[in-house]
């Protein structure tokens, strides 16, 4: 005969095991979205109607334009974002993603690895099977250390590549933001759904203050060097609070 699990015991009342899954989950979603309002609300704080001007000049022309630096990455930003097509016929894309975007710390047999599972990685992206994509290849990934290989969590690796080909719903994380949003003590993975779905409410729910921004902005960047067309709303919350969060 089949034996069943004793239900779990809280001081005098037991618990079957199915009750006590549900009151985890009840209790994480409690968790997760007190911080993403917090979040949200930090958002609601610093981008606001009375504060445009500064941070179009500021957080954005200033930090984004005129700064050699991050305006060189926006060409790169902007000419890969959601191309598939230059991902597949890349031979290096990896290496030049991780330059780019100045990942540490990840070795060339790593990004050959990933190279080589490409496709599959890009399928995994858009069939938004996130969770199978970092444990498998971003979580505990093997990169060589010295002179052997340690176990490391890429989570602003997994985020950044992510958000290439998923702008609109996926921020591009990165460690000062994180902190900036006092996730310091979060894992990378569960604070890039969260911030990302902050990003993603706030856009939706602010779209006249967001219009303002990129139309302010437009007129001052002659160059074009942030893209019109290709800037997504969590792009541009992503380039103020980077600005923010580095200043």
């Amino acid at each position: 005969m089949q034996k069943h699990a004793p239900p779990r015991s809280c001081g005098n009342m037991h618990i079957p095991p199915n009750v006590t899954c549900k009151l985890m989950n009840t209790n994480i979603d409690k968790y997760i979205v007190n911080l993403e309002e917090n979040i949200y609300d930090n958002i609601s704080h610093i981008v606001k109607e009375d504060s445009i001007d500064q941070i179009v000049m500021r957080d954005l022309y200033e930090s984004h334009v005129l700064e050699y630096r991050s305006a060189k990455f926006q060409e790169f930003y902007f000419r890969t974002i959601k191309n598939e097509n230059l991902y597949l016929k890349s031979v290096d894309f990896y290496r030049q993603f991780k330059k780019q975007y100045a990942l540490q710390g990840i070795d060339n047999n790593y990004l050959d690895n990933l190279e080589v599972n490409k496709r599959e990685i890009l399928n995994l992206i858009i069939s938004d099977r996130l969770s199978e994509l970092y444990f498998n290849f971003f979580h505990k990934a093997k990169v060589k250390y010295r002179a052997d290989y340690k176990e490391k969590n890429l989570g602003s690796f997994f985020a950044k590549l992510v958000h290439t080909f998923r702008p609109d719903e996926y921020c591009a994380l990165d460690n000062p933001i994180k902190d900036y949003f006092k996730l310091s003590k979060e894992s990378f993975y569960v604070s890039f759904f969260i911030i990302s779905h902050a990003y993603k409410k706030w856009g939706a729910n602010n779209n006249k203050i967001i219009g303002t921004i990129k139309n302010e902005l437009k007129l001052l960047d002659k160059r074009e060097v942030i893209k019109q067309d290709k800037l997504t709303n969590l792009k541009l919350l992503d380039l103020i609070f980077w600005s923010r969060a580095n200043r």
